[in-house]
């Protein structure tokens, strides 16, 4: 009867064993396969976080006309941050980030932008060059404000110069008449002449005017 229970023990402490080895092989199976390189992934950064194409460092902001218009110029260092070179001149179809303000807060319209590059910028370099804001609605001898980010510049706006008057020219004395009373212009050349004469330079020729 003893005997039948010590064999009954030991079986059912094999089992036990055995079932406890079996657990422990599958979690060890678990965790190396959880471990392997295939499961670590890197994360990508979002598109949010990339840096804008071009970067734009201001210099100096100064109004101007150009060909008649009224205009704001700004002299910038340029970052290129594309995959493609920025080319030398002017470019009309750019990324911005500037706005235009005038005195009375309200945005300035219809604003005709060119950014002209002093050189080819390769990807990853940077270079100088000047945008140009130039609008109709921008009066001569007002005030603008350029914004670029938290960054703001005020900006006057010349006038244009009035054009000179004409002069008038300036007519030449009345010939001197002879001591003699006889009228004729001295100088010679022109004997009897009185009506107005035009020197050359120097006043030592004259002809009539």
């Amino acid at each position: 009867m003893n005997s039948k229970k010590e064999r009954f023990a030991l079986i059912a402490s094999l089992i036990g064993v055995f079932v406890l080895l079996a657990s422990c092989v599958a979690s060890m199976g678990d965790g190396s396969s959880g471990d392997g390189v295939s499961a670590v992934t890197t994360p990508t950064a979002s598109p949010s976080s990339w840096p804008e194409p071009l970067v734009y460092a201001v210099t100096s902001v100064k109004g101007k006309r150009v060909d008649g218009d009224n205009c704001v110029i700004a002299q910038v260092v340029v970052t290129n941050n594309r995959v493609t070179t920025l080319g030398f001149g002017p470019h009309h179809s750019f990324p911005t980030p500037f706005s235009l303000v005038n005195a009375k807060g309200k945005k300035v319209r219809s604003v005709v932008k060119s950014l002209t590059v002093d050189g080819r910028i390769l990807p990853g370099d940077e270079g100088t060059g000047s945008i140009s804001f130039c609008a109709a609605g921008i009066a001569s001898g007002s005030r603008v404000v350029l914004h670029h980010g938290k960054k703001k510049w005020k900006v006057g706006i010349p006038k244009p110069k009035p054009k000179p008057k004409p002069k008038r020219p300036v007519k030449a004395p009345n010939p001197p008449s002879r001591s003699d009373g006889s009228g004729n212009g001295g100088g010679g050349g022109y004997p009897g002449y009185t009506g107005p004469r035009c020197y050359a330079p120097g006043g030592k020729t004259w002809r009539p005017c």
